[in-house]
Formats: structure tokens, sequence, C-alpha cells
């Protein structure tokens, strides 16, 4: 059995590399790489029960998540014909397909985290904690703030130019749009992935192993988006989702921008892991998660993509996807274990 692992965890790295390429490429696929021979040796060690659950729980989302959706885009079409909405008509299958699978991981949240021995849901993070707001708000602070620096020096070097081009009413009902996205996105990923994923880790393996791996985990399903899948209406069949899906694994990778994008992400996770680990609760980790999702969707509406040598260099793309932001993680990783001097357990 361990020999079939580092096998597949050989083949994983190489498929990486071939798909990034160049020494970003090499780092990604050791990275990942790394983690699965971890999640295989936590799997075939005493945190084996944990693995499983978390390993059945991924299964199920991707298998139910791309039966559903063909009935779901046919729902909403339906739908969409009897109250002649262009907007429902409009929404392509890629996305109703990345609702499907949100439908279906939602749904089977708490089965997961029962099966993992969580009871209650203070154990997961949310306990009683008479000035959890003001953990909240000093995460929102925090998350808005390190964004804003990265920004802030992307706009100086070029890499990306102010776009004010949009009319006031538009940005004005966006800018709503994100605020309600920031919360639930932060609210859910965050219950997930530090609450249930981190949480059940470190149940069977200490802190300096379950944050890595919880956190690459966490980044690299931020990657796997259906972005260049486009299916006719009348094209969509029972097994639709399963082509989508073929094509998000093996088309991701190849995205540019992926290798920074992940190493940001990675940075993240383990920024709002350790929020948790150190403060016992979710409630930083929430804020600092929603003012991140807020500032990102707020630049890219602001801003666009500069020329010259130097947005090349850096990336022109989301500020996931500059190196400028990787320092600037490392210095807010380091504030928030200056601002939480409880010691992790």
């Amino acid at each position: 059995m361990q020999k079939t692992a580092h096998v597949l965890v050989l083949l994983v790295a190489y498929f990486i590399w071939q798909k990034i390429g160049g020494i970003l490429g090499l780092i990604v696929a050791a990275v990942v790489s790394g983690v699965i021979e971890m999640v295989f040796m936590v799997g075939l060690g005493a945190g084996g029960r944990s693995a499983r659950a978390i390993l059945l729980y991924a299964v199920a989302v991707i298998v139910f998540g791309a039966l559903f959706a063909p009935v779901l885009f046919w729902l909403v079409q339906i739908v969409g014909e009897i109250t002649h909405s262009q907007w429902l008509l409009s929404q392509p299958f890629r996305r109703v397909l990345n609702r499907a699978v949100l439908l279906v991981a939602f749904v089977g949240l708490w089965p997961l985290l029962r099966a993992l021995g969580f009871r209650s849901w203070s154990e997961i993070g949310f306990v009683r904690a008479p000035r959890w707001g003001r953990q909240v708000w000093l995460g929102i602070a925090l998350g808005l703030a390190s964004l804003l620096v990265a920004g802030s020096i992307s706009l100086a070097l070029g890499a990306r130019v102010l776009d004010l081009s949009r009319p006031t009413s538009e940005v004005s009902c966006k800018l709503l749009g994100f605020l309600v996205t920031a919360v639930v996105v932060a609210l859910l990923e965050e219950t997930f992935f530090r609450g249930g994923l981190l949480g059940a880790l470190r149940r069977s393996i200490s802190l300096p192993v379950a944050l890595p791996v919880a956190s690459a985990v966490y980044s690299a399903l931020h990657f796997l988006k259906p972005t260049s899948f486009d299916i006719a209406v009348a094209d969509v069949r029972w097994y639709t989702g399963w082509e989508c899906l073929r094509v998000v694994l093996t088309g991701s990778l190849a995205t540019p921008g992926v290798a920074v994008g992940f190493v940001t992400l990675f940075l993240a996770g383990c920024i709002l892991g350790w929020a948790l680990a150190k403060t016992g609760a979710l409630y930083l980790s929430i804020g600092l998660h929603a003012g991140w999702v807020f500032m990102l969707k707020t630049y890219a509406l602001l801003t666009a993509a500069g020329s010259g040598s130097v947005a090349r260099w850096l990336g022109a793309g989301a500020i996931i996807e500059n190196v400028i932001t990787w320092p600037v993680m490392l210095l807010l990783f380091w504030v928030v274990s200056r601002i939480c001097r409880e010691p992790a357990k």
C-alpha cells in the first residue's frame, strides 16, 4: 500500500510540473506531492478514520455534484422560461455546476463533521467569547489593509492601473453584492477548511503538519474552476457534469498565474489556520477572509491590467497572482502572531 502511494505521489508531481513548467512548477509540484504524502501517512496511521471520512466526503461531493448539475441546469432553464428571465436563461452550465457542487458540499458538511467526531459548533470554532465581535472587526481591518498595501504597491509599479470609468450606480450595486459574497464565503469556507478540515487533522497530527496540509488543500481547490467549458443548452446530457470536470482537472493547472496564486493562497490558508490556533475560535479568521474577498473583488472592479515589463514580470491579473502579495502575507502572519499571544496547542 505504501509503495503504491509513493508511485501515485510521483505521478501527480510529474503531471503538475508538466502542466506548469519552470521553477514555479517544480515548487508547486513539490508542495502538493508533499501534502499528498502526508495525507497518505495520516490515512495509514492513527488518523485513518478522519482521513477516510474526508476522502469519502470529497469523492461524494464530486460524484453527486456532477450528477446534480444537469438536473439543476434544466430546472434553471425551466424557471427562466416560465418567468421570462433572460438572466436565468443565460446562465452557462459551468456556473450551474459550480453552484451544484457547492450545494452538495454544504448539505454534506454537517454529516462530515459528525463523522469526524464534532458534536457541537463550539468544537468547530464557534465558541462563546465575550469579544467575538471585536475579533471579527479586527480580522476585517487586517484583511482590507493587507491587500490594500499589496494593491497599492502594484499600482505604484504600474502592474495595474486605476479604471474609474464605470457609472457610480453600477459600482455601488456591485460593492453591495461583494459585501454579501464576502460574508457568505468567509462563513462557509472557514467553517469547512479551518473548523472542519484543520480541526479534524489536528486530532490526528500536530499543528505544524496539519496547518500546511489543510492550507495546500484550501489553495488547490480554488483553482479547480470550469472557466473554459462552454456547451449549448440542447447539448446538455446527464453526463455533462463529468465532461466539465474533466476539462477542469486538465486545464486548471495550465491557467496563467496558477503557480503564483497557489503560493499566495497557501500563505493565506496558513494565516487563517494560525489565527484559529492562536485564538481558539473562528472569528478572527472569518473577519480576515471576509476582508480579503471584499478587497479582491473591489480591486478587480476598479483597476485594469497595466502594460510594460513590470506588469509582465509581476503579474497584471488579480492580487493573488502577483508576487508582491507574498511578503505582505508573511508580514501579516507575523502581525497575527504578535496580536494573538496565546500559545497554540
